[in-house]
């Protein structure tokens, strides 16, 4: 496990603010509010996530080379601007049993107000219903986010939306790839799931406590004649956009998950539903709804103030909070989606 610190987040973000310039140790400690000798340690801590710096004597150092793990706790941390940060409060793991289950240990036995934690690896990671979430070494972007929203538990479904849009708005900005928002928050290439997310919270009388959300990427995928069961309806996203540096995509898709979270608690979500209503394929589309209990098909008609789903099928106008979801027809002008969609489609 490597786990960064606020000097080592706040002077990776000085090398990264200052590529190939020489970094002064008078200079860092006075921008870190920091003793030198703290500067020594976080330039030593920074070695062992793999950063090449050069140290030049009398004069400071150098940042030669980034780590060749692009999942680097302080690299990430530092990726995302000082007002969408997380104190130094980001953890990597090379392998790990599920991020969701850590992020709300390590949330939950501290006072953080929010935290990351990031794997390579998940060997029971999990999604909606406790389906498991395939999560091989190196082949995909698995993280979690612990914070403390000011929401009524009412409001929780809204934090699943802005996740969805955070990642469609990540990697459209990154990678110039627009994937279809499937409500509440899956991603599709067609009708090919390359994300899942999974909100989860704690809550009392007086409101929610805290709130971790698990987001899975699928960066690459095994052919298709050797992939597992979970893998077989899915895509990846590298083919599509290219090398993918899977730090900085987490930390802009944290940048924007944070971001909406702080307009929804300012707001209610009026802004939040207004751009999510724009961005979700399935409205306006002939669906399969799936609970545990029955099949319904239908049309959806709009997202309610609360995030659910209303369809209307030949009987009645009905409403979901939870649910899977097929897309039946192709989507409609006005609404995004790539590809056309002939069969019906539960990831």
């Amino acid at each position: 496990m490597q786990k960064a610190r606020r000097a080592t987040v706040e002077l990776c973000r000085l090398f990264l603010n200052n590529p190939e310039a020489v970094l002064s140790g008078g200079k860092a400690s006075l921008q870190l509010s920091i003793s030198r000798q703290g500067v020594w340690k976080a330039v030593q801590s920074l070695r062992d996530e793999g950063f090449s710096i050069l140290a030049l004597p009398q004069r400071g150092y150098i940042l030669k080379e980034l780590p060749a793990n692009d999942l680097s706790p302080s690299l990430t941390g530092a990726s995302c601007p000082p007002s969408c940060s997380f104190e130094g409060l980001v953890y990597f793991f090379s392998s790990l049993s599920s991020t969701q289950e850590n992020a709300k240990e390590l949330g939950r036995s501290s006072s953080a107000s929010r935290l990351l934690v990031l794997a390579d690896e998940q060997t029971r990671g999990r999604g909606r219903r406790d389906r498991s979430w395939v999560s091989p070494k190196g082949q995909g972007l698995f993280f979690s986010v612990f914070f403390r929203p000011r929401l009524s538990p009412g409001r929780l479904q809204l934090v699943n939306l802005a996740a969805g849009l955070a990642v469609r708005k990540a990697v459209a900005e990154l990678h110039g790839v627009s994937l279809s928002l499937k409500w509440p928050n899956d991603l599709l290439w067609g009708d090919r799931k390359i994300c899942g997310i999974l909100s989860e919270a704690s809550s009392d009388s007086e409101g929610v406590r805290d709130c971790t959300t698990g987001i899975g990427i699928n960066i690459t995928l095994p052919p298709e004649g050797a992939r597992e069961e979970g893998q077989i309806k899915a895509c990846a996203l590298e083919p599509l956009a290219g090398t993918i540096h899977r730090g900085q995509l987490a930390a802009k898709i944290c940048t924007y998950f944070l971001r909406l979270a702080e307009v929804l608690e300012e707001d209610g979500g009026t802004s939040l539903l207004e751009e999510y209503r724009r961005s979700c394929s399935t409205l306006g589309r002939q669906i399969f709804i799936l609970t545990e209990d029955e099949a319904i098909a239908g049309r959806a008609e709009f997202i309610g103030e609360n995030g659910e789903l209303w369809i209307s099928t030949d009987e009645e106008l009905r409403s979901f909070y939870a649910a899977d979801v097929g897309h039946a027809t192709p989507v409609n002008k006005g609404h995004s989606g790539e590809g056309e969609l002939k069969e019906p489609e539960t990831c």
